[in-house]
Formats: structure tokens, sequence, C-alpha cells
């Protein structure tokens, strides 16, 4: 039975109205269902880089500094920041390497306030939260530097630039 010209219209303006609806849910739903890449373990002789809240190079760090605020003041990063490590194949440079021997990577910030800060990554993949408790600068530039473990004459670390941010401003 023919249609008319209005209402094959009609069916076709339904048609997309609905593949209009759908396609953006499919992709949200794909979106949410994406899986994450699996931790790997560290290993010797691996090509990686550092990530400081999922920036290999001029990362921003969130701290609150409440009250007056001088070049010396610290204070601490806020919820929800983090670092991490991934290895990249083929190598790239820049590029930290865990030499002959590098089973860990230890992270860093390189202030004077953060010297015995740390944070220990046996795998790859594996964000780690930039603790609360730190005491970081309240502003300025500064890095946080990747360093493979043990250590052997191969082994080169990895830094990431980052800017402290004071939201107490």
């Amino acid at each position: 039975m023919p249609h008319s010209p209005a209402a094959r219209r009609l069916a076709v303006a339904a048609t997309l109205a609905l593949g209009a609806a759908v396609v953006p849910a499919l992709t949200a739903a794909t979106a949410a269902t994406a899986v994450a890449q699996d931790p790997i373990p560290i290993t010797p002789n691996t090509a990686f880089v550092g990530l400081v809240n999922g920036k290999t190079a001029d990362a921003v760090v969130t701290v609150v500094c409440p009250g007056p605020v001088t070049s010396t003041s610290v204070g601490h990063p806020i919820e929800g920041q983090t670092a991490e490590v991934r290895s990249i194949v083929p190598p790239v440079t820049p590029s930290g390497f865990t030499g002959s021997q590098g089973r860990q990577i230890v992270a860093g910030f390189d202030s004077a306030s953060t010297a015995s800060q740390a944070i220990v990554f046996s795998s790859y993949f594996a964000p780690a939260a930039i603790p609360t408790t730190w005491l970081l600068p309240c502003g300025g530039s500064g890095a946080m530097t990747f360093v493979p473990e043990p250590t052997s004459p191969t082994a080169r670390s990895y830094t990431v630039k980052v800017t402290f941010l004071n939201i107490a401003n």
C-alpha cells in the first residue's frame, strides 16, 4: 500500500529523531563501560612517563593555604589529585627508563618542604592519590620527579613540571 509523501517525510523524521536520541545514549553507555588499562608490574628495561593530574607536562597542583601567604608558605593539596606512571612502547623522548634493575618508581616533589614525602609505584597504569597530608608550596612552580628503584647506570628519571595553585586566595 503506497504512502503519501507527507507520511514518508513523517516516518523519515521520526526515524532520524529516534536515531539522534539512541546514538548519544549508546555512546554514553559505551564510554561508561569502557575498560581501564589493567595495572602492569614495573619491570627492568622499560620506558615510562610520569603523570600529575593526568598530564605529562605543565600540570597544576591545587593547594589550600589560608591566611597571609609568603614565598615560603606551605599548604595541603586538595583531595582528588593523582600521580601515575605509564609504560610507553615504543619509547619516546623525553621519557624515563627503569634501567637494568628498576622494579619500582618513586615519585616526589622537588621542594625542601616535601623532601621526605614520596609515592612508591610497583605497577604502571595504577594512579595514586597525592596525599592531602603533604605540605606543598602555596604558589609558584616546581616539579614531581619519578625515579626508578633500584637504580642502575642505565636508569633515567622522568620529571613533570608543575604549578602550585592556591585556591584559598
